[in-house]
């Protein structure tokens, strides 16, 4: 079985694809690190997604990340429940700053 598509039912939305693969690609540096975040967009293209030509793709991805902050924290809880008792304040801080720096630094 393969995916192919994901919905997130608490956010549903008619909006950019650039809007949801920000979103997905925040909570994938908050969760695994910053490499994770930063894949996630090629991976999608490379598995024919389509992503906005211009620079609004970054556009999307600050915005989303900086709904984090500034504290990431809240996002924590049902992470915790399930398990990732890892992702302390410090380290969800850590990430979404080094995240932002990684956006600037490759699309900036």
């Amino acid at each position: 079985m393969a995916i192919t598509g994901v919905v997130d039912w608490v956010e549903t939305s008619w909006g950019p694809a650039d809007l949801d693969v920000a979103h997905c690609s925040t909570a994938l540096a908050l969760l695994h690190g910053v490499p994770a975040g930063m894949r996630l967009a090629d991976r999608y293209t490379a598995a024919g997604g389509t992503l906005s030509d211009s620079p609004d793709h970054l556009y999307w991805r600050v915005l989303d990340a900086l709904a984090f902050a500034p504290d990431a924290e809240k996002v924590a809880e049902p992470w915790r429940e399930l398990g990732r008792m890892d992702l302390t304040s410090f380290v969800l801080a850590e990430r979404l700053e080094d995240y932002l720096g990684a956006l600037l630094e490759a699309y900036g």
